[in-house]
């Protein structure tokens, strides 16, 4: 993983945690609507920098489709 190393300052002793998050999102027929999740954030202690890696990207894009689909439920579609 490419995360292991510190993109700022090269250092590899990178820390990942989870942190809470919510974003808002629209639907196909263009309602709009908050997703909630727990994310994956990358930190360097060394240089104090953060940042979201590719498994950031993939939490928040499981967690609008599990959303969607949610939403299509309730709907009845």
């Amino acid at each position: 993983m490419r995360e292991k190393t510190c993109p700022r300052c090269g250092a590899n002793r990178v820390v990942q945690r989870m942190v809470n998050n919510r974003f808002r999102a629209s639907d196909p027929a263009g309602q709009v609507f908050e997703v909630t999740l727990q994310e994956p954030i990358w930190s360097c202690p060394a240089c104090q920098m953060g940042w979201e890696g590719e498994d950031t990207l993939a939490a928040k894009e499981n967690a609008y489709q599990a959303a969607l689909t949610r939403r299509e439920a309730k709907s009845g579609r």
